[in-house]
């Protein structure tokens, strides 16, 4: 029986507090006053429907990436390789985007995702097979494979997917495959309802499936502790739970990759850039190595990216900033160790006692 417990709070406020008292340092520091700032960076994040749709679009990649990473993790196995995913994925989605023009709109997007689905699990494959049966290190290999996926996708957008002779890129998609936009000068779409529905169902099947059950304890909440003891005691094949748990994060990475394609580029180019799938590592630990925190976290995350280039754009408050402040507060809510010291406080233990609930 899993509990929530108010420390995992009180941890992520007291890290929120003291990284706010760092950018107010550094923002007073370099001559800027840290009150207007922080308004515009507030405005820049949730106020205004522009600002929060804008929010919510950066959060869609996060939101699957951070997932994709629970899901790994859950397993044993440490996936670093869900950028590769995410190439490989936005690739064979824009090529599926362009190639098939029979197709009706919902079959269409439908047949792109799935695509990029399949891509992006059939990537994680090879270190899969790699990690259960020759001890390969599963951190190594993804890695590896992150550089492979680049240089394939380069090679493809300059060869056989080319459409331009000039620009490295694919033709742009069909506007069968074009995922929904419901707002003008907004790149919102509906791919940000699939990673919420994504997250609830991940989390679902983790939480209350038989299949779920297995996943979980053949990762026996450790990473990189393979195979486990607890799953052979159980009966349960450790190497089938970790190539499955591989293949549903590389298939997950492969749908961030096709979302970002089908929702905001149109088309697949070589100067793209997809460096979500490391933030989403990140922002699975913030969000307790769970599918519904990774979902909360990717919003937060996703607020403060956004505030931090709305205030890049009315400043000249770098938008970097944002990034060494992301930086911090990850150190002190990994640093969990010095907030569970507070538990000699009689206070804290008392409103932990209170918060803490569990989550049958």
């Amino acid at each position: 029986m899993e509990k929530f417990s108010f420390k995992d709070v009180l941890i992520l406020f007291a890290g929120t507090i003291i990284t706010i008292g760092i950018a107010w340092v550094l923002l007073t520091v370099t001559g800027f006053v840290p009150r207007e700032i922080g308004k515009l960076f507030f405005e820049g994040a949730v106020v205004g429907q522009r600002n929060i749709l804008n929010t919510l679009n950066i959060a869609t990649p996060y939101i699957l990436t951070s997932i994709a990473t629970v899901v790994s993790f859950r397993v044993g196995m440490f996936n670093i390789g869900i950028n590769g995913s995410m190439y490989i994925g936005g690739l064979y989605a824009a090529w599926a985007g362009y190639k098939f023009t029979s197709l009706g709109h919902i079959p269409h997007v439908s047949l792109c995702i799935a695509i990029a689905i399949i891509t992006g699990s059939l990537w994680m494959l090879l270190p899969a097979l790699l990690k259960v049966y020759a001890g390969v290190s599963e951190i190594i290999s993804t890695i590896i494979l992150n550089f492979v996926a680049v240089l394939f996708v380069s090679y493809m957008a300059n060869g056989p997917f080319r459409a331009d002779p000039i620009a490295p890129a694919t033709p742009r998609i069909l506007e069968t495959a074009e995922l929904k936009q419901y707002f003008p000068n907004s790149q919102f779409n509906s791919g940000f309802f699939i990673a919420v529905i994504i997250a609830f169902l991940t989390y679902f099947i983790l939480k209350k499936t038989t299949f779920g059950y297995e996943l979980r304890s053949g990762g026996d909440g450790l990473v990189g502790f393979y195979p486990s003891r607890y799953s052979s005691y159980l009966g349960i094949p450790s190497d089938r739970s970790a190539i499955t748990g591989m293949l549903i994060s590389g298939g997950l990475g492969g749908l961030a990759g096709g979302i970002e394609i089908l929702g905001n580029a149109r088309y697949f180019y070589q100067e793209l850039l997809f460096n979500q799938g490391f933030d989403g590592i990140l922002i699975a630990i913030v969000g307790k190595l769970e599918p519904i925190g990774g979902l909360i976290a990717s919003l937060f995350w996703s607020a403060l990216r956004n505030g931090g280039l709305f205030v890049d754009y009315k400043t000249e408050v770098s938008r970097e900033i944002v990034v060494i402040l992301l930086s911090i507060l990850i150190f002190f809510v990994s640093a969990q160790k010095l907030v569970s010291s507070l538990e000699r406080f009689k206070f804290v233990r008392k409103l932990d006692a209170f918060f803490t609930r569990k989550i049958k």
